[in-house]
């Protein structure tokens, strides 16, 4: 949809300082030349809006032919803008400072995703606006949590949904049934202009949704609810009940949403774990947690994933137990036990298999990935602690590639493919950062040579040639790439304050076949563990592929 057509069915209440609004040049875009023929500032800050952190700043994304991105000096004054690709308009989503004070992403399948704000004043959740349908919105209240804040939010087939909780203290609390959680009010929202909040009866200490992120389809309501009483209920995707189940300490949905594994509430030491198939309704006894006393960080926050599962598809589950130790995997199927690699630490679960690390001497890392379904067991990883292990390949199809941090930024270093046949590695680029944007040609715009204040260069490297050209120095880190226009990027530091556009440059190699082009993870992160199952999400609620 033309951007044009978004603003000019908005109040120019909504403008950021246009001379529409009678308003004098401040803030207006420095150039509409599109495409630009050399690096050209869209959107120019306001002097006194130099960010004292630019950590936020990475929430720079496109959606449809619209710019979305933040800014301000620091947390309290952050707004979000929206502006066209060649900036001739730049639109704030909350127009007043004193409108909202943080910012959610959600949606529906029908609208698509919705822009919305929470203030805490009141705890006034407002609707800024549906970022894929055509104009800006008015910003409009929808309802209030009351004396609470937000606890999550998520996208749904018709509606959105929202968790709230009492004001959060910093602490950490287990979520699991009877350990002093923290309590849920779930609510709902419909994607029309006229819906409002609407709260759902019950309440709960766990509320989990499909993650759209991994891929799984949206659903009509949360896929699975916990009381602090045990009582857990599971939905499909209809939002219909398909099993419910009493005294439960603990539950996890597999990825898939054809199995659930819960834990029963016990004598708080060693308590009974199953498994059950959601088409059947059959339970199978698995091996049980004898370290609940000590489970889900309730003791020490290092031991927060002890007592959790990790699930190979919807097919295999494993049981985490201390220092994150695998100590049992059984067969989902039949509940069969098998055989786990002796000592070893496993950091997530995928379709792949159980990724892990194995016992080794101090000085060295050793990592590698065990299938069930096979027994196989696949080092691909040994090198010397010297190097942060702190994320996992990236693999597309038999293809492996690995960021080998070697920076004091966890988000940069070299770049190599790892053959799954024979494990040798080699060295593609010698130093990368991620995410990055790989091109149709092949080559690959990417962030380098990050300082103390996390300013960063933006380059476009060849592989062939390893010949890095930089576009801009001195920016924030994320940047949009879109194939007509070049790069985007937002200028935080220095005169040149604001939203940017650089051409790129032309490639000096003829293309090369690559696979298709579009923005990367570099792989998952894995060393700040999560719980199993959280997504890893980029700017805006984008995932990187």
């Amino acid at each position: 949809m033309s951007f044009v057509a978004r603003v000019s069915s908005s109040a120019c209440a909504l403008l950021f300082f246009t001379a529409a609004c009678g308003d004098d040049t401040a803030g207006a875009p420095e150039s509409a030349v599109c495409p630009a023929d050399a690096p050209t500032r869209l959107w120019a800050a306001p002097a006194d809006q130099t960010p004292a952190l630019n950590g936020h700043l990475q929430d720079l994304a496109m959606i449809g032919d619209t710019l979305y991105f933040r800014w301000g000096t620091d947390i309290p004054t952050w707004r979000m803008y929206a502006a066209d690709l060649c900036g001739d308009e730049v639109v704030l989503l909350d127009p007043t400072d004193d409108l909202v004070d943080r910012f959610m992403l959600s949606g529906t399948d029908a609208v698509g995703r919705i822009a919305f704000g929470f203030r805490y004043a009141d705890g006034a959740v407002v609707r800024l606006d549906r970022l894929e349908v055509e104009g800006i919105d008015e910003p409009v209240e929808v309802g209030r949590f009351g004396n609470a804040e937000p606890a999550g939010w998520s996208a749904g087939v018709d509606a959105m949904y929202f968790t709230s909780t009492p004001e959060v203290d910093g602490e950490w609390v287990p979520v699991a049934a009877g350990l002093g959680a923290r309590p849920l009010t779930l609510w709902r929202l419909g994607g029309d202009p006229g819906d409002v909040l609407e709260r759902l009866p019950g309440e709960f200490i766990d509320v989990a949704f499909p993650d759209t992120f991994a891929g799984e389809p949206a659903g009509a309501g949360p896929a699975l609810t916990l009381t602090d009483a045990g009582e857990l209920r599971v939905y499909d995707l209809q939002g219909d009940e398909v099993a419910a189940i009493d005294q439960v300490r603990r539950a996890q949905r597999a990825p898939g949403g054809s199995r659930v594994v819960w834990q029963q509430i016990g004598d708080d030491e060693v308590e009974a774990t199953f498994v059950r198939d959601l088409a059947t309704g059959v339970d199978l006894e698995l091996t049980p947690n004898a370290h609940t006393a000590i489970s889900w960080g309730r003791l020490d926050f290092e031991q927060r994933l002890t007592g959790t599962w990790h699930w190979v598809d919807d097919d295999w589950l494993g049981l985490v137990g201390p220092a994150d130790t695998l100590v049992a995997v059984h067969d989902a199927a039949t509940g069969e036990a098998i055989e786990v690699p002796a000592h070893a630490r496993v950091l997530a679960g995928s379709t792949h298999g159980f990724w892990l690390l194995l016992p080794s001497a101090d000085d060295e890392t050793v990592a590698a990935l065990w299938n069930p379904r096979d027994g196989e067991l696949f080092e691909w990883y040994r090198q010397s602690s010297t190097y942060p292990f702190i994320r996992l390949p990236m693999i597309v199809g038999d293809d492996w590639y690995y960021l080998r941090n070697d920076q004091n930024n966890h988000n940069r270093g070299s770049w190599w493919r790892i053959d799954r046949t024979t494990g040798a590695w080699t060295e593609l680029l010698p130093t990368l950062g991620v995410p990055f944007h790989e091109l149709e040609d092949g080559r690959i715009v990417t962030s380098l040579d990050n300082t103390g204040d996390a300013y960063v260069r933006l380059a476009v490297v060849d592989l062939d040639t390893r010949v890095y050209t930089t576009i801009a120095e001195d920016v924030v880190y994320g940047f949009v790439h879109e194939p007509e226009h070049g790069v985007y990027y937002l200028d935080a530091q220095g005169p040149g304050l604001g939203l940017w556009v650089a051409p790129l440059p032309e490639a000096s190699t003829a293309p090369r076949s690559r696979r298709e082009p579009g923005l990367r993870s570099g792989g998952p992160r894995i060393d700040a563990a999560q719980y199993p199952g959280g997504a890893d999400l980029g700017p805006f609620g984008v995932a990187p592929r």
